[in-house]
């Protein structure tokens, strides 16, 4: 069991660093094709499925400058083929306005839920959760 928790989070600290260092394909990679799910924290207010929601998380890619991320109290479980991540979320960086040459700092701080599903390729991302801490936590600062 300690070398599927391992596992699971190599694949999700992949995720936050295929966001950092701008790899849409790996990122990509890291989440199930079987049905992907995501709740966030920034409109819109709804359950994204499928490409909606991968098109969503991939946005940040173009978006934000610059992104560091730092992940505390974090808690995994495994339940056979499928895995639950708990943690809080901390990302920061530049966010940029297409269009236009300027930005502005950008920080969100998030409590996080991911699931992830044992595939034939590995640990998938099927879905995500994020809910701000408090509620200017997720703005333009």
């Amino acid at each position: 069991m300690v070398n599927a928790e391992e596992d699971v989070l190599r694949a999700l600290f992949d995720s936050f660093e295929s966001m950092r260092n701008k790899d849409p394909d790996r990122l990509l990679e890291l989440h199930s094709r079987r049905g992907y799910t995501l709740f966030n924290d920034a409109p819109p207010f709804q359950l994204l499925e499928d490409e909606t929601g991968l098109s969503l998380k991939m946005s940040i890619l173009s978006q934000v400058q610059d992104l560091t991320y730092n992940i505390r109290n974090l808690h995994v479980k495994v339940f056979g083929g499928v895995a639950v991540a708990a943690y809080e979320l901390e990302m920061s960086g530049i966010l940029v306005y297409q269009y236009r040459f300027e930005g502005q700092r950008w920080f969100r701080r998030a409590r996080c839920t991911t699931v992830l599903l044992k595939e034939d390729e590995g640990w998938r991302i099927v879905h995500e959760h994020f809910s701000p801490i408090d509620t200017s936590s997720s703005a333009i600062l």
